[in-house]
């Protein structure tokens, strides 16, 4: 019984230490680390520097008196000036131009250029095969169309110069004709044409110089003014084709202008309001938007 009595005690004894021994480690833990006299703590640094400011040194102080000196207006740049003149000149420059290939011609054969304009459902496959019974040869047309950036890719109302070749009447063996020619217009034939490549003198009649109403679109059944009338011996019911001039086409070697892309616009009918040198006109027939400006033609008949 006794020595129950005693391992009751000791076992007790020790519980005892090792929980107080454990209390004893968890309040050295808690207790806050002791601050050393040479230790200054965060915050007080923090102060300390916000309340002393840097002293500027004697060339710090020097340098804003040459840095706030106002600069004279012949020293100032011109920035403006600089950035638009340029621009300006560009756009001044760029007149519409379409500069053929280099391209030497077989012997004997002469470069005849024709006109197309694409139509719905147009590829350069197909009009290859219009014009060279070839489609393999669609890149012949697309080198003298690099305005086109991929190729794969047209769209109606895209002008195209049609590249062709024809014998050369009377050519004797070992002269080659260097020259690029236009597809002959007879007669007219240019007033059943959407487009054609006109020769350099080609002349129109007068121009459209007006609109009765102030539209965003002068189409079909709205009335011009035109800038002919009696003096140019204008009547009533004189029909005139509507043109508009398009991109020059400019010879590589030469520089030459060969000719001047030329599209039908439309149809205009002269009203009986004629005066001594204007006249009012009907819009009959037109594929595109009539504009102030666009070249006129009298009519002609088709030669069979």
């Amino acid at each position: 019984m006794k020595k129950q009595i005693l391992i009751f005690l000791v076992c007790g004894l020790l519980t005892f230490t090792i929980f107080f021994a454990r209390a004893q480690e968890e309040d050295v833990e808690a207790l806050p680390p002791e601050v050393s006299e040479e230790e200054i703590p965060m915050f007080e640094v923090e102060k300390a520097t916000e309340a002393v400011a840097p002293q500027p040194s004697k060339e710090e102080i020097s340098a804003p008196e040459v840095e706030v000196k106002p600069i004279e207006p012949s020293e100032a740049p011109a920035e403006k000036p600089a950035v638009e003149e340029p621009v300006k000149e560009v756009k001044e420059s760029l007149p519409e131009k379409r500069v053929l290939p280099e391209e030497a011609i077989p012997e004997g054969k002469e470069l005849l250029l024709k006109a197309y304009e694409v139509r719905r459902g147009d590829c350069l496959w197909e009009i290859a095969y219009r014009y060279y019974r070839d489609p393999f040869l669609w890149r012949e047309i697309w080198k003298y169309n690099k305005y086109i950036q991929d190729p794969h890719w047209i769209f109606p109302g895209d002008d195209l110069i049609i590249p062709t070749y024809q014998k050369v009447e009377g050519a004797k063996e070992g002269v080659q004709e260097q020259e690029a020619k236009l597809e002959e217009l007879k007669p007219g034939t240019e007033y059943e044409r959407d487009i054609f490549i006109a020769p350099p003198d080609f002349e129109f009649d007068g121009c459209i110089a007006g609109a009765k109403e102030k539209k965003l679109i002068t189409a079909y059944g709205d009335i011009v003014f035109i800038d002919l009338g009696k003096s140019q011996n204008v009547k009533p019911k004189t029909r005139y084709t509507i043109y508009r001039e398009g991109e020059e086409v400019i010879h590589p070697k030469t520089g030459k202008v060969l000719g001047i892309m030329i599209e039908k616009i439309g149809v205009l009918e002269v009203t009986s309001d004629i005066e001594e040198d204007s006249s009012t006109a009907v819009i009959i027939d037109s594929r595109k938007a009539v504009e102030v400006g666009d070249s006129i033609k009298l009519q002609a008949k088709v030669e069979k």
